[in-house]
């Protein structure tokens, strides 16, 4: 394991703060990026996201954990960033629901224990 991800994934090392755990961390993230950020971010996960995907799939989703739970979790950032780079053109578009308003009820599902926020 490279510190964090899997060997065959330490390029992404990088970009390891968007290993967020949970939909509204990794809203979080992608709301706090830069543009400059999010870009860097999606295009090397856009560039690697198959080979992670592929990498993944050899697991049961319950069973994944550790540095291959970090790459999962940047595959679901990438997902969240996608929609910065996408559809908006910014990290905190003006004309959407306020992410500090969103809480997603569904973040408290196994593989994402701290989700729930009261």
């Amino acid at each position: 394991m490279a510190n964090g991800l899997p060997d065959e994934f330490a390029d992404l090392l990088p970009y390891l703060d968007w290993a967020r755990p949970t939909e509204l961390e990794r809203n979080e993230k992608r709301w706090s990026a830069t543009m400059e950020e999010s870009q860097s971010f999606y295009d090397a996960m856009l560039a690697r996201g198959p080979a992670a995907l592929e990498f993944l799939d050899r697991f049961e989703l319950a069973e994944i954990e550790g540095e291959n739970l970090a790459l999962l979790n940047m595959c679901l950032s990438l997902a969240e960033c996608s929609a910065t780079i996408e559809m908006y053109e910014d990290p905190q578009p003006k004309y959407v629901f306020p992410i500090d308003r969103f809480v997603p009820v569904h973040d408290a599902w196994p593989l994402a224990p701290t989700g729930v926020r009261s």
